[in-house]
């Protein structure tokens, strides 16, 4: 077939360690420093511009110069400079993976891209890795249920990204090449700037195109890291036609190639596991920005996003039948012209003749030529709000009041096709609809205290009724050194079909499909927390440190029912069900402290105990899979236009438990505890000035200590979900950058 995609354990003082090792005493500390973020300006927490050091909802963010600073560019390994996020790879044979959040999976966070959920469906599982950071001016990251403001999905949080706007013309073209333990992976990214003469007007190109060999790890023929090959090119353009109203309009385009499983040269069909994946994904959004009064301003959005993709998810499992073999005939659907028996001995040609097409050969029975299908969506959001700075009112202090709209629809197809592209049957045909509306108070009844209270409610189509979700937050400024924040979010996940569930995991050639029942129910969410920033005077604004706690009730929580595992057409099917319910007990500790002009560091340590309310009876475990209880971070910089830079980071992975429910591998347990994981990572890099540019060089290795899971399943039969602990394995990087 032609694809036709259009075109805290012992490792804790390690840490610790480390950290005294590589960092002065913070009595050396004598040149005075700036305070840390103090004029950077963050939309998420609010959709109202805050500095950072006021807002009064938590607000985590990464800079451009913070993805410099660690050589890192993709995004699902720059988030984990970010205490308590991390990445987290799902599938050995296609290498998805998630962002977790508050210790939860990645279906209850939310990418937005500048406000906006772009990123739906499938796309959000392989989107991390396309990205282009090249073009981002940050990533600004809120923990805890944000339904009130950006509608269902956002259970865990949200991660926005926010696009660099240019105030001068300039271009940056990076390029990036990595070994991972003998796999090449080459990645170049550009972003050209371009600002007019009054600077009413103002554009950017930007592009990525990068190339990633497979990798078989345990030498048993199968991936373990997907060959993949995807490109990115995009427009944005800044238009204020009078001082008082803005134009945006961004477009982007990705396609991607990606497959994993064993023997990648030879047609899927053949192949004894194949995971193949050929998609374009486009996005348009088109803004509005108008301030009517002083007082009273307007925005409005529209985005469209249309995403294809032609896939292969099968494979002849335990057949090894090699391509160009006279003895099959793909007319007759027979293997030396045998008919198929699923039921036959393993090896004989009636056993080969099944795996190759089915038994039966109609496409209901399974068979590697059947197992081809392609996937259409169709998404249209629209976004509006109305800001009024209401001024003092009364004796009750300041007001500013948003109110907005939402409404998303996204049409949903997905088909399997045969080998010859003929159709065999509809997998999903959904759309999902939900409209919101929301309102917000940013209440300042002084200088020192603040509330933030607001209300959302959802009508999905899913759902017989509206769905209300209510938030409120608070800061108090309790002296010139001491902040603190006390928080109520709730969020919601109404049923849909979720991106994993149009990721097929593959098993042994057989693909397995996610089932909703029509009785499945929304999930909810309520998130408390209180925490606090401190900055003591006496460090003239070195040290910056906070503490949030967090609580979450999840009530009826999505899960899925091994009980329910049956074979409807050749294919796996499972339900997705609502069980009791789980708790999220949680605390993040940071500090950030800049030594001198030269040298800064970011510590972090995060507890988080996820659990089930019930145990599941398959798993026979209340924890949470992959999600470790205890993480940390330590991160140094040290910047010298007269000599180099230099990055250290350290990041510790609790142990954690991981389900191995499909394992074939005899006498193994459901789920598996591991081993807690130490990351590494060292860089260095040095910038040349020139006339007309600057050329920065680098290199990095990651993941020095070559920390990774040792118990990966082998062969077609393996458990493709049973991969845990970091993405990669030792890699050794080299990278240049030029600016003009």
């Amino acid at each position: 077939m032609t694809f036709r995609a259009h075109s805290f354990h012992f490792r804790l003082p390690a840490l610790l360690v480390v950290g005294a090792l590589l960092g002065p005493p913070l009595i050396r500390a004598e040149e005075p420093v700036q305070e840390l973020e103090k004029m950077e300006v963050v939309t998420t927490g609010t959709r109202s511009e805050r500095l950072f050091s006021e807002v009064p909802i938590k607000t985590e963010m990464l800079g451009a110069d913070d993805f410099s600073a660690a050589m890192t560019f993709e995004l699902g390994t720059a988030i984990e400079l970010l205490n308590g996020a991390r990445t987290e790879a799902n599938c050995q044979n296609c290498g998805t993976a998630e962002i977790q959040l508050l210790g939860l999976p990645g279906n209850y966070n939310q990418i937005l891209i500048d406000g906006l959920p772009l990123f739906t469906g499938v796309a959000a599982v392989y989107g991390i890795d396309q990205v282009p950071t090249v073009l981002l001016d940050r990533v600004e990251v809120v923990k805890g249920g944000g339904s009130s403001l950006y509608g269902p999905g956002a259970v865990a949080g949200v991660i926005n990204l926010i696009p660099e706007e240019p105030f001068a013309t300039h271009t940056h073209i990076d390029t990036t090449l990595r070994d991972i333990d003998g796999a090449t992976t080459w990645q170049t990214q550009f972003a050209s700037f371009f600002v007019g003469e009054d600077t009413t007007l103002k554009g950017a190109v930007y592009g990525l195109q990068g190339d990633q060999e497979a990798l078989d790890l345990n030498g048993d023929g199968f991936s373990e890291l997907v060959q993949r090959d995807n490109t990115t090119i995009g427009t944005y353009l800044w238009w204020n036609p009078t001082d008082r109203s803005r134009l945006t309009f961004n477009y982007q385009y990705i396609h991607e190639d990606r497959r994993g499983g064993d023997r990648l040269g030879v047609p899927e069909e053949f192949a004894q596991i194949a995971e193949a994946l050929e998609t374009d994904y486009h996005w348009a959004t088109l803004s509005w920005a108008q301030e009517l009064s002083s007082q009273l301003s307007f925005s409005a959005s529209a985005s469209a996003v249309r995403f294809y993709r032609d896939s292969y998810y099968g494979g002849t499992g335990e057949e090894l039948i090699r391509p160009g073999d006279a003895l099959v005939d793909a007319t007759t659907r027979t293997y030396n012209g045998i008919a198929p028996d699923a039921e036959a001995p393993p090896g004989s040609d009636a056993a080969r003749a099944a795996a190759l097409f089915g038994d039966p050969t109609d496409g209901t029975g399974g068979g590697s030529f059947n197992s081809f299908g392609f996937t259409e969506t169709t998404t249209w959001f629209f976004d509006a709000s109305l800001h009024y700075a209401a001024g003092q009112v009364g004796n009750t202090g300041t007001h500013h009041f948003i109110f907005g709209v939402q409404s998303e629809t996204e049409d949903l197809f997905d088909e399997q096709l045969d080998a010859d592209d003929d159709f065999i049957a509809v997998l999903h045909d959904d759309t999902f609809r939900n409209l919101g509306v929301f309102l917000q108070d940013e209440w300042r009844i002084n200088d020192r205290v603040e509330f933030v209270p607001g209300i959302r409610a959802d009508k999905a189509n899913t759902l017989s009724n509206w769905v209300v979700s209510p938030r409120i937050a608070s800061r108090w400024v309790a002296n010139s050194e001491l902040a603190w924040r006390a928080n109520y979010s709730s969020g919601f996940l109404a049923p849909r079909v979720f991106d994993e569930d149009i990721h097929i995991e593959n098993i042994g050639g057989v693909p397995r499909d996610i089932v909703n029942p029509a009785e499945l129910v929304e999930e909810r969410s309520h998130t408390f927390s209180l925490g606090a920033d401190f900055t003591p005077k006496g460090l003239d604004g070195r040290l910056v440190t906070s503490v949030q706690g967090y609580y979450t009730i999840l009530e009826n929580s999505f899960d899925l029912d091994e009980g329910t595992l049956r074979i409807e057409n050749g294919r796996e099917k499972i339900d997705r069900v609502n069980t009791a319910g789980s708790t999220v007990l949680g605390v993040e500790w940071d500090a950030a402290y800049r030594f001198n002009s030269h040298l800064s560091m970011n510590a972090g340590l995060a507890y988080s105990r996820a659990r089930f309310d019930e145990a599941d009876p398959d798993r026979g475990t209340r924890r949470y899979n992959k999600t470790p209880d205890w993480s940390g971070v330590l991160q140094m910089v040290y910047n010298n236009e007269e000599w180099i830079d230099g990055f250290l980071a350290v990041k510790w992975t609790g142990d954690m438990v991981a389900d191995r429910l499909d394992s074939v591998v005899p006498g193994v347990n459901p789920i598996e505890p591991t081993p807690d994981f130490l990351v590494v990572d060292l860089g260095v890099s040095k910038s040349f000035e020139f006339e007309a540019f600057e050329l920065t060089l680098r290199a990095s290795v990651n993941n020095l200590l070559d920390e990774f899971q040792n118990d990966l399943e082998t062969g077609p039969s393996r458990d493709p979900g049973y991969i845990y602990g970091p993405r990669y394995p030792r890699t050794w990087t080299l990278g240049a950058r030029v600016d003009f």
